[in-house]
């Protein structure tokens, strides 16, 4: 079982409405119909159904596959914040299981970072999506590499990005993961095995505003080729 936990500044009925009716605003999309949770995970991996097993607004939400059982518990907090908790527990065994289950925390770790950045800044705007991904033609165990080359392109430095294809503020950096905000829009990079097996780099991209699918459709061939070209970059390395 694993835990992770952000503090995030809005009340309990804004991050359920996040995580519950506004998820594809900031990650992937969650439809929940009657007892059955509909995960909308393409491009970086199948879509998957689970059984909900928990619906008690605004503060437990919970829902299980063959793999997961996965609650969001929200807590108030005096001042106008909350705690948002994810439990993440296996629900299988054998070899190979646990190393799956240590990339599955390590992914939350990144979404709630997300989830934060989104419910400060975006909540309830005009949204469209730019997700991609493109494999690695490096081992997994050169994860920190490849971010540590990803965030040079990216002219990462400090709290601050300026490079070709965005300018604004770091929210979040770790060695494979960087979290990039504007005032229209935020991308989460990493380098990172979506599927548990292969590296890859990961783009997922929110832009906001009333001009938010206009904008994402002519920014999203500028990420596909730079992906292409870094990753080729990175093969010939």
């Amino acid at each position: 079982m694993s835990e992770e936990s952000v503090e995030i500044p809005a009340g309990p009925e804004q991050v359920w409405a996040a995580i519950t009716t506004d998820s594809g605003a900031w990650s992937f999309q969650v439809d929940v119909e009657e007892d059955t949770v509909h995960v909308r995970r393409e491009p970086f991996a199948p879509d998957a159904t689970a059984t909900l097993t928990g619906w008690e607004p605004p503060g437990r939400f919970a829902y299980e596959d063959p793999t997961f059982a996965t609650e969001y518990l929200i807590t108030a907090r005096d001042n106008g914040s909350c705690v948002l908790r994810v439990v993440n527990s296996l629900r299988v065994d054998g070899e190979g299981w646990d190393d799956i289950a240590e990339q599955a925390a390590k992914g939350w770790r990144m979404t709630l970072e997300v989830l934060r950045v989104y419910a400060t800044h975006f909540a309830g705007m005009p949204s469209a999506r730019i997700d991609l991904m493109t494999p690695v033609n490096a081992p997994e165990t050169a994860r920190a590499q490849v971010g540590r080359q990803m965030f040079a392109e990216l002219g990462i430095e400090g709290s601050a990005c300026d490079g070709p294809l965005i300018t604004g503020v770091v929210e979040h950096q770790g060695p494979y993961f960087a979290l990039l905000r504007t005032t229209e829009a935020m991308f989460a990079i990493s380098a990172f095995p979506m599927d548990a097996v292969t590296l890859s780099i990961n783009v997922t991209g929110r832009v906001y505003g009333p001009d938010a699918e206009a904008v994402a459709a002519r920014e999203r061939p500028r990420w596909q080729d730079w992906l292409g070209e870094l990753v080729d970059r990175i093969g010939k390395d």
